[in-house]
């Protein structure tokens, strides 16, 4: 008795001290959550007190960056003003005084006096000089005007030369035009040419300039590409840009065959080789088109020389392009609140005609490509593409082939766990075949992992086995007992054929889809082998296209001209 009572009396202190415990863990918990919950508070805090100080600080930055730019601004406008501020006077005036020589209604005297005035008030600029020895030439003082035009030379001979090669065009000096255009190619290196090139072959080919210029032009462009072709480094880079060109062509997808596309794990290969033989097509058509523009723009040239003798002479020079540069930086940061990267960006994204040099198949790479953006016309276009025919076509045989060897030779097919791969949809009953084969094993394999209820048909045999020996003492719980056990291996049977089943009708609804969806899939096949082989056939006839490509069909005033060049 005596040691109930201290084992009660223990096992008391120990609940007690265990319900102490579990307040005291209680406490600590609590507390443990309103410490996490303050860090976590805190830590929000101080994230948005970084983002706040952040954002003062790109803000502060902006606004001194637009403060500096303003005040950079004005400094730079100061000293371009103070060093080339007569520079702008004199390009107006050039203008001015190309025009009065076109009307013809300056006076010899007031030409004479205007241009003496700018070649005193701008020491150094060439434009000045070529002035003074254009209103000589106008009232044919030939002392004046050999010394001025030395000046000019001495101070920017390539200038100086396009200026007076234009000049000459306008008032139509036919000889004096030519010896120009003569000088002129003299300082083009086929390496490094400038991109207004291109027009001035234009309106040499055009006949804009004077029919002597076409031989002069002929000369020089032949012995170019015999430098630019010694070589398989520029014909090969033409080439891989001719093959780009190419491969950017082809057309977007037109989700033409869902089930293959959606079924067959190949489908980007498929896609891709099916949009590398379409491209036939448009190239059929993008070269058409540039036959079919053979027309006279020869009016059109004659407006973009007049504009690159505009520009010429409106330009900024070379010695002014680092204030000029540094002015149009800080003029970006202004219009962008003081944001100098985009500025940058901006800035950075900005070419300028004048500026772009490249060698002379590139020049030709880039007028067929896109007339427009290379600054030519569709005429330019179609002289490029025929003298860059035999590249064109050895890139388009390159293409051709590096297309034709990516073909996929099978499409692959993954339906419902049922893999396989068909040709050209030929093996439409093969393919059939093993499908209902896979689908006959799947069901054997989802029957045999189906197993018997035999644990429920023993215990209901049991239960029942037992209702029988309790007929002898009870005969109510002996039914009981027949009844339950009855029941149990009922529902055991019963459970288990409605599960074969299932998977009977559910096997045999997805042999109904998959069947279905392969069929779909073939009949795709076929459709796609179809459609790739005639696009692909079309390469053939792009072929012949380039092949048959003659000076003719591009030329648009003489003929004679391309055909020579070529």
């Amino acid at each position: 008795m005596s040691q109930q009572v201290i084992s009660y009396a223990d096992l008391s202190i120990i609940n007690s001290a265990l319900r102490s415990i579990k307040s005291d863990m209680s406490g600590v918990h609590s507390e443990l959550g309103t410490l996490n919950f303050k860090q976590d508070h805190l830590e929000s805090e101080l994230v948005k007190l970084a983002d706040s100080f952040a954002d003062f600080v790109e803000a502060d930055l902006k606004h001194k960056a637009l403060q500096l730019a303003e005040t950079r601004q004005g400094n730079l406008k100061q000293d371009l003003q103070i060093k080339f501020g007569y520079y702008a006077e004199v390009r107006r005036m050039a203008t001015g005084i190309l025009q009065g020589v076109d009307t013809g209604i300056i006076s010899d005297d007031t030409l004479k006096f205007t241009t003496e005035e700018v070649m005193i008030k701008a020491p150094g600029y060439w434009l000045a000089p070529a002035l003074v020895s254009l209103a000589a030439w106008v009232r044919n003082d030939k002392n004046t005007n050999e010394k001025a035009l030395n000046e000019a030379l001495k101070r920017d001979d390539y200038k100086t030369t396009l200026f007076f090669m234009m000049v000459m065009r306008r008032l139509t000096r036919n000889e004096a035009s030519l010896k120009w255009l003569e000088r002129y190619f003299m300082h083009q290196n086929p390496h490094n040419l400038d991109r207004e090139f291109i027009i001035i072959l234009e309106a040499v080919t055009t006949g804009v300039f004077p029919p002597a210029a076409r031989q002069l032009m002929m000369a020089n462009v032949k012995n170019w590409l015999d430098q630019l072709t010694q070589g398989d480094t520029f014909i090969n880079e033409q080439k891989s840009q001719w093959v780009k060109f190419f491969e950017a062509m082809g057309p977007l997808s037109d989700g033409k065959y869902p089930l293959v596309e959606k079924f067959s794990p190949n489908w980007n290969l498929l896609e891709n080789s099916l949009k590398e033989a379409k491209t036939h097509g448009i190239l059929d058509a993008h070269f058409k088109s540039i036959i079919s523009s053979s027309a006279d723009f020869s009016k059109g040239v004659k407006v973009q020389l007049d504009e690159i003798l505009s520009l010429l002479v409106t330009n900024f020079d070379d010695e002014e392009l680092p204030l000029q540069e540094q002015v149009r930086f800080n003029q970006l940061i202004i219009q962008m609140d003081g944001d100098k990267p985009a500025a940058q960006a901006v800035m950075d994204a900005e070419k300028h005609i004048f500026d772009e040099q490249v060698d002379f198949l590139q020049l030709l790479t880039n007028a067929s490509f896109n007339p427009e953006l290379s600054g030519a016309t569709k005429v330019t276009q179609a002289l490029a593409v025929s003298i860059s025919q035999p590249w064109i076509v050895e890139a388009h045989n390159t293409f051709t082939a590096q297309s034709r060897n990516k073909i996929p030779q099978f499409v692959e097919l993954s339906i419902d766990d049922f893999t396989a791969t068909t040709k050209d949809g030929s093996e439409e009953t093969e393919l059939l075949n093993k499908q209902e084969e896979f689908y006959k094993n799947v069901l054997e394999t989802q029957l045999a992992n189906l197993s018997f209820p035999y644990a429920g048909v023993i215990i209901g045999i049991l239960i029942g086995l037992l209702g029988f020996w309790a007929f002898s003492i009870q005969i109510i719980v002996g039914i009981i007992g027949i009844g339950i056990g009855g029941v149990i291996v009922w529902n055991s049977i019963s459970n288990h054929k409605k599960a074969k089943n299932k998977i009977i009708e559910n096997i045999e609804e997805r042999k109904t889809k998959a069947k279905e969806v392969l069929r779909g899939c073939i009949a795709e096949t076929v459709d796609y082998r179809k459609e790739h082989t005639t696009e692909d056939n079309k390469a053939e006839e792009v072929s012949q296209l380039l092949y048959s490509i003659t000076p003719e069909d591009f030329s648009s005033v003489s003929k004679e001209t391309v055909r020579n060049i070529i």
